[in-house]
């Protein structure tokens, strides 16, 4: 087994595969909550992704090292985070680590903001925004995953678009995990 990193997009469905591959024995880490909590208490003055990036790698690196020295038991662990970089990640051993980045680099942003829309629960974040907040998050969001795409060319990352048919596609995730992890 390895410890699995599902990286990407924001509403790319790293949250539901990570959670779907738990009944492999994996225990989730959803870092997006933990990095949030951490870099508001230790780092308020971190805005900028490529600086956060590399410090959610140090604490999944961390995570792993403690557990690897003082688990009685090994466990493994499925991350799920936005905003990370694959440059980031390209060091990390990947006979230990299966990483993989999701993103939607082929849709429109009116055709993503409404997929968000009908398929977010009512309680969901996206939900709270108002429409042109949440268009501004899903340009950006589709430059980062162009950005992602490239880099994960360049250092022979898995990524996996879900512009299109998204259940269709996590489903090619899921097997892509069952397979390598």
């Amino acid at each position: 087994m390895k410890h699995i990193i599902v990286a990407g997009a924001p509403r790319s469905g790293k949250t539901t595969i990570s959670r779907e591959m738990t009944y492999l024995g994996y225990v989730h880490y959803r870092l997006d909550s933990i990095k949030r909590a951490v870099f508001s208490i230790f780092c308020p003055d971190i805005h900028d992704w490529h600086k956060a990036s590399k410090v959610t790698v140090q604490i999944i690196e961390k995570l792993v090292d403690d557990n690897d020295q003082e688990s009685s038991r090994m466990e493994y662990f499925i991350f799920d985070t936005p905003h990370i970089y694959p440059e980031d990640v390209k060091h990390l051993d990947r006979n230990k680590y299966l990483i993989i980045f999701l993103g939607y680099t082929d849709v429109g942003v009116e055709e993503k903001v409404e997929h968000i829309l009908s398929h977010d629960a009512a309680s969901c974040w996206t939900q709270k925004l108002p429409r042109e907040k949440l268009v501004s998050l899903v340009e950006g969001n589709i430059e980062f995953s162009k950005e992602i795409a490239e880099q994960c060319s360049e250092y022979d990352i898995p990524y996996f678009d879900v512009s299109h048919n998204i259940s269709l596609q996590l489903a090619r995730v899921k097997r892509y995990i069952e397979v390598n992890s």
